[in-house]
């Protein structure tokens, strides 16, 4: 009777661990349908431009040969954020930014294994 209890045990605790993972995957499936227009990047970028230009004109007679040292340190930064926020939006590409996948497809089977394993070691003792 322990044998089965312990079996029970393994098996409603995979099936939480898949439920939640299966919520996770829900919610990225939402994100992953509602990007942001393309529109937006390039309305954002053009901004970015045209701030640092205007900045730089603006800047130039008070910090005078900073200037340029600023105003890229500012674009990189600016454009860094924008870049991950548009990586953010697809969690399921094989970039740096997506969802490891693969690890969790790894972690999933060698659960599925161990309890595979175990529930084969119970059976030889009955």
């Amino acid at each position: 009777e322990l044998p089965s209890a312990m079996l029970n045990g393994a098996f409603l605790a995979m099936e939480q661990v898949l439920f939640q993972l299966n919520l996770n995957f829900g919610a990225c499936l939402k994100i992953n349908s509602t990007r942001m227009p393309a529109s937006y990047t390039v309305f954002m970028r053009s901004f970015v431009i045209f701030f640092f230009v205007l900045a730089s004109l603006t800047w130039a007679p008070k910090i005078k040969w900073l200037t340029p040292i600023l105003v890229g340190f500012m674009a990189f930064v600016i454009n860094t954020v924008i870049v991950i926020g548009d990586q953010m939006m697809r969690p399921f590409d094989l970039q740096w930014s997506g969802l490891p996948l693969q690890k969790f497809c790894v972690i999933i089977e060698h659960e599925v294994m161990n309890v595979s394993r175990r529930y084969s070691m119970l059976n030889k003792w009955e």
